[in-house]
């Protein structure tokens, strides 16, 4: 069920030839409440994920512009694939398919670059140049994800 995120799959499975309690159906009910807001948080980032990744690599690019001349590229794919996921995620409303999709193959790939304390700042700018091209609210359902990522950067720094 790829369209639902863990928390309702989870509902469904264990329910399994019985209804379902009111806690479990809340979280339905949360979810589709919500869904508006997520769906016009998941447009806004997919419309601006160019402008906002573009933005925070040229704040990143007065740091470290030697960084951003070699592989400017492969950051601005990275933090383009970190944005289509956090969408994804909050669409789904689903930090643990966020997880599973993007902090652990984004981790690797860090790592092996050696390049976390750049990193951080290149997320926290990214986190930066999301806050002034999404509304508050938005910024807020997409605050935990970037989040995330700059937490397990900083465990590796």
């Amino acid at each position: 069920m790829l369209t639902l995120n863990q928390a309702l799959e989870q509902n469904i499975v264990e329910a399994d030839g019985r209804y379902l309690s009111s806690q479990e159906l809340s979280v339905f009910e949360q979810y589709v409440q919500s869904y508006e807001a997520r769906l016009q948080a998941y447009q806004k980032i997919s419309e601006s994920s160019d402008a906002i990744v573009l933005q925070a690599l040229r704040k990143l690019a007065r740091l470290h512009p030697t960084l951003i001349q070699k592989h400017g590229q492969r950051c601005r794919f990275d933090m383009t694939e970190v944005l289509r996921y956090t969408a994804l995620a909050v669409l789904r409303d689903d930090p643990e398919f966020f997880q599973n999709k993007i902090i652990f193959w984004l981790d690797t790939v860090l790592r092996a670059h050696k390049k976390q304390a750049q990193c951080i700042s290149a997320y926290q700018y990214l986190q930066e140049a999301i806050s002034e091209s999404l509304s508050a609210n938005q910024t807020e359902m997409v605050r935990p994800y970037i989040s995330l990522i700059i937490t397990s950067l900083q465990t590796y720094a």
